[in-house]
């Protein structure tokens, strides 16, 4: 089963991945360590993602490598088999890329989950982890489409295999693909199927987490209520866990619910106050916990959340006072990305304050900055925010360059976002697409495989009666023989044939016949058992093969036989029919040929016939 305890948190709005540091010989000397998930997060970041955008603070959705049914080799033994070898080549790879993912090495860990496709010893539970760790990694380095792409493959095997709990976390991170591209209504089926999964299989870790999600989407899809009820489930959900991260998460995720909920009220002309009120008490304790718990990271995001509380209220001093304070904590931790947020938030700060000239400078010196060039939504921002304060200001040169600068900003992140959803939609349908043919052919294949046996049957079945032909006496009856030998146990056949039935037929018909035919093998099947054989030889007359049993037995069982057929109401196959039958049993000698055997059975069936029918005669006792 997979597990939670390599999970990680994404940034707000702006965040990029940092520059990965090269890998220690300590890293590659504790692989055994980690695989067993005993590994630190690293001091230098805090063990947190630096990649996603939107305010909502989420703990990673790549898993440890899951134990399965893969083959785990501890070492390599002279003459230890290739394949055996490359296998825990592979596990050693898959825990590499889960500890990267602790660290926030997305592009290490990507590329070591790619080395395991890559490798032709796979196993199909190792290619599921192997693409569930690269969904991950692709989600937090900002490539959505192979997030999807991966995501959806390694679905299948965890739905196929019954990982519950692998389908949930899986879930959670194609949700969390699709909302980053504006895909609510596939983010919301995602959603729903990981809180699904998690509740079958009783993960209250899970669970929270999906609701975490579900919230988030809730909110993105204008379900401002719904969001929050979902966000205050998953609040009360992770005080139960004793998880400091979940804990901290589920507030900072709520209070960041609230803060933009406070922000569509307020573009509506609504009263935000009640919104707001409830928001930030929630954030300062999201703060309070990262600051009791010596959380650098968590308390950098929860400060920057807090600042857009303050700004909604016209806090500005304090504002100024949290996003300084933020930046400060970023800048000693190395949270590049998150300093240059908290700028952005500074230069807000002035604009509402009226400071027009001090918000242009800092936003002109934010856009000169190479590391945001490539931060598209953040230059979006800032444009848009010149443009504004240029206008109002009456700069309608400055204004005009800032809206022209807006218009292509947006048109190619318009376009690039359409390509994007338009290809992770085509990729969504044509995995679907290869599931469904794959299903196809399986489905051809079992009806090939049904047709087949429904032929054989007919083959080797008396269309009349139902009972095996000749056909099936021939296929079973030697393994019945080896195996009376095997086990030295006795082995009897028994020789039946109606009494009279060619008058059956000339005095009731040929239909009658038929009738007191599959009345015949009806009672013969409830006279036999599971190791025994019913036959329809031919005509009226049948075989019975008594598996481990003795001659007297033979007879005991012949003799309740008969009188099962004496006693059988046959006037309700037509009036006045009365029917009986005559047996000839032999026991299989050592040696004895079938041809033989069966001949003297069926020699002491004519003697029986002989003798004046409705009787049994044993062969044995003529040999």
């Amino acid at each position: 089963m997979t597990a939670f305890d390599d999970l990680v948190a994404p940034l707000p709005a702006g965040a990029t991945v940092p520059s990965e540091p090269p890998t220690s010989d300590a890293l590659l000397a504790t692989v055994d360590s980690v695989a067993d998930g005993i590994a630190d997060l690293s001091q230098a970041d805090g063990g947190r993602d630096t990649t996603l955008p939107g305010g909502f603070v989420e703990l990673a959705d790549l898993p440890g490598p899951a134990p399965d049914d893969d083959l785990h080799q501890p070492g390599h033994a002279p003459g230890f088999p290739a394949s055996l070898a490359r296998r825990s080549t592979i596990e050693r790879l898959l825990a590499e890329s889960a500890q990267a993912n602790q660290d926030g090495q997305h592009n290490t860990g990507a590329a070591q989950a790619e080395q395991v496709l890559a490798d032709p010893f796979i196993t199909p539970g190792q290619e599921a982890r192997a693409r569930q760790l690269l969904s991950g990694h692709r989600l937090r380095l900002g490539e959505f489409e192979a997030s999807v792409r991966h995501g959806l493959l390694a679905l299948e095997y965890l739905t196929a295999s019954g990982d519950l709990l692998g389908q949930s976390m899986v879930h959670c991170t194609l949700a969390l693909a699709f909302h980053e591209t504006a895909l609510e209504e596939p983010a919301l089926g995602h959603v729903l199927g990981a809180l699904e999964a998690a509740r079958v299989c009783g993960s209250r870790t899970a669970e929270f987490w999906a609701l975490s999600r579900s919230s988030m989407v809730h909110q993105a899809l204008g379900d401002a209520e719904r969001s929050i009820e979902l966000g205050r489930q998953a609040l009360a959900l992770a005080d139960t866990l004793g998880d400091p991260q979940a804990e901290f998460a589920a507030r900072n995720n709520l209070g960041d619910s609230y803060l933009e909920i406070a922000r569509a009220q307020r573009a509506k002309g609504e009263d935000a106050q009640a919104a707001l009120h409830d928001g930030i008490a929630i954030i300062r304790a999201a703060v309070a916990r990262s600051v009791e718990q010596r959380h650098a990271f968590d308390e950098t995001i929860a400060r920057t959340n807090l600042v857009g509380f303050l700004m909604e209220r016209g806090e500005y001093a304090e504002a100024r006072r949290q996003a300084g304070r933020s930046k400060t904590i970023a800048i000693t931790n190395g949270y590049r990305n998150l300093a240059v947020n908290n700028d952005a938030q500074l230069a807000e700060v002035a604009q509402a304050e009226g400071r027009v000239d001090l918000a242009c400078a800092m936003m002109n010196a934010q856009l000169a900055d190479p590391s945001v060039a490539e931060d598209a939504a953040l230059n979006v921002k800032l444009h848009r925010s010149l443009y504004e304060m240029h206008r109002d200001a009456g700069r309608f040169e400055q204004a005009l360059h800032h809206h022209e600068r807006l218009h292509v900003l947006i048109l190619g992140l318009t376009r690039q976002t359409a390509g994007l959803q338009s290809r992770m939609l085509i990729n969504s349908l044509e995995i679907e697409q290869a599931r469904h043919e794959a299903q196809r052919s399986q489905l051809e294949a079992e009806m090939q495989r049904i047709r087949a046996e429904e032929l054989d049957q007919q083959a080797h079945t008396d269309p009349l009666t139902r009972l095996p032909n000749r056909r099936a006496l021939d296929r079973q009856l030697p393994e019945m023989m080896r195996t009376a030998r095997e086990r030295s146990e006795p082995l009897c056949a028994v020789m039946v044939d109606m009494d009279h039935f060619k008058r059956v037929n000339d005095e009731h018909g040929h239909a009658t016949g038929d009738r007191v035919l599959t009345t015949m093998a009806e009672i013969l099947g409830e006279a036999t058992r599971d190791s025994d054989l019913a036959v329809r030889v031919g005509g009226e007359e049948f075989l019975l093969v008594l598996g481990n049993t003795t001659l007297d037995q033979a007879v005991q069982i012949c003799e309740r036989l008969l009188g099962e057929v004496r006693t059988h109401p046959w006037g309700v196959v037509t009036a006045g029919l009365r029917c009986t039958a005559s047996v000839g049993v032999a026991l299989l000698k050592q040696g004895e040929s079938v041809s033989r055997w069966l001949g003297r059975a069926d020699a002491a069936l004519y003697e029986a016939k002989a003798a004046g029918r409705n009787r049994v005669e044993l062969a044995g006792s003529r040999a």
